[in-house]
């Protein structure tokens, strides 16, 4: 037998023991990273693409609806005066004597026409109430006993048993009772006058200047009170459904001011207000030693929360802009309005966000473009508005 080589068997065995690494695995990995890359870059250019266009406010050129063509009034004359109300000041009091037993106001507290201001114990006038019907149902019956005994004595008096003085007594007692009857009947109305004046309310919208009288106190004819104020007084209310501006202006400016004139008024508390208001009042009377008349101007629209009775205040008296009154036109620049189809609309901002606006167009003017209808005036637009503006983009003004 042959011998085989020393070699020979050894190769084998390791050719055998030998691993074979597969390509597989590191063409799967290669494949991995190049997705990873793509995507990485597709989220990239899609944020810079949402930066550039969502993501911040597009920068624009604006301008504003303009309102031309008004006749505007002019300051004329100004004046210092102090708020007061129409009707001045009202005291309400009560007619009677008491105790207050509630009383639900405080100064500076608004009321309505029909509020409780003050209530007083009516339990004494309440049993003079009751007193006063007992005393009309005892006259009521006196009445009734007085009627039948007259028809009894005249019967009597026709069958010449009574004499015509016996008959004369009848009637007069008769007389008498109904006398009585209307007496407590009377005397019932006076009793309920009492008891509603127990309950004293606001007869009037207004304001609560002062109390005079305070909860538990009891009013007396010559008690003591605070100064100002009756025996009687609780309370002083001041109308405040027409607030007004008093002022004294020189007799040499009284001929510019006239009735129902605008006026503007600031308080002096707060200066960074204004008013409108109208004159309503001239009074007939001048002041010889201070040279001067009162007027009054309403304040169109008071707010009630700051103007107060007794504050101090300017008038500024208007006088209206010389020339024929114009309504005032809106003219927006001509670049603005953009045409699409039938339809005519301009790009507006509203707090930060654009908003497409459908307008109704009119003349041409040298200074713009009329609008008639869908704008108010005082609107910010967008000039040269881009392509891809969409309503609902948040969109700044460039900086000029």
């Amino acid at each position: 037998m042959a011998s085989e080589s020393p070699r020979g068997p050894n190769i084998r065995e390791l050719e055998s023991l030998r691993i074979v690494r597969s390509e597989e695995p590191r063409r799967r990995f290669i494949s991995y990273g190049l997705a990873a890359l793509v995507v990485g870059a597709v989220a990239f250019a899609g944020y810079e693409a949402y930066w550039h266009t969502l993501g911040r406010p597009l920068e624009v050129q604006t301008a504003n609806v303009m309102l031309v063509g008004a006749a505007q009034p002019r300051p004329l004359l100004t004046g210092s005066g102090y708020v007061v109300t129409r009707d001045k000041y009202i005291t309400i009091g009560t007619k009677i004597l008491g105790q207050i037993i509630e009383e639900p106001i405080e100064e500076g507290r608004h009321v309505n026409k029909g509020d409780l201001l003050a209530r007083i114990d009516d339990r004494d006038y309440q049993a003079q109430l009751r007193q006063a019907f007992a005393d009309r149902d005892l006259a009521a019956a006196n009445v009734k006993l007085a009627r039948a005994k007259l028809e009894r004595q005249r019967e009597l008096f026709r069958q010449r048993v009574i004499s015509q003085d016996q008959l004369d007594v009848s009637e007069n007692t008769l007389s008498v009772a109904e006398a009585n009857l209307k007496h407590a009947q009377a005397e019932i109305a006076y009793a309920r006058f009492n008891v509603g004046q127990c309950e004293i309310t606001s007869p009037i919208n207004g304001v609560v200047l002062k109390k005079y009288r305070e909860l538990g106190d009891t009013i007396n004819y010559g008690g003591d009170i605070e100064a100002g104020g009756g025996t009687t007084d609780i309370v002083q209310l001041a109308d405040t459904g027409d607030m007004r501006v008093e002022a004294d202006i020189s007799e040499n400016d009284i001929a510019k001011v006239a009735m129902g004139m605008p006026a503007t008024v600031v308080l002096d508390a707060y200066p960074e207000r204004n008013f409108d208001a109208r004159v309503a009042k001239i009074y007939p009377e001048a002041d010889r030693q201070k040279g001067t008349l009162k007027v009054e101007v309403k304040i169109l629209k008071p707010d009630l929360v700051i103007v107060r009775p007794e504050m101090s205040a300017k008038i500024t008296f208007m006088a209206a802009a010389a020339g024929p009154s114009r309504q005032p036109i809106i003219v927006i620049p001509k670049n603005t309005a953009i045409k699409s189809g039938r339809e005519i609309f301009v790009w507006t901002i509203n707090g930060g966000i654009a908003q497409r606006v459908q307008i109704l167009t009119g003349r041409e003017l040298e200074t713009g473009l009329e609008v008639k209808a869908g704008l108010t005036g005082g609107e910010t637009i967008i000039v040269t508005a881009p392509d891809s503006l969409h309503d609902g983009q948040p969109v700044t003004a460039k900086s000029s």
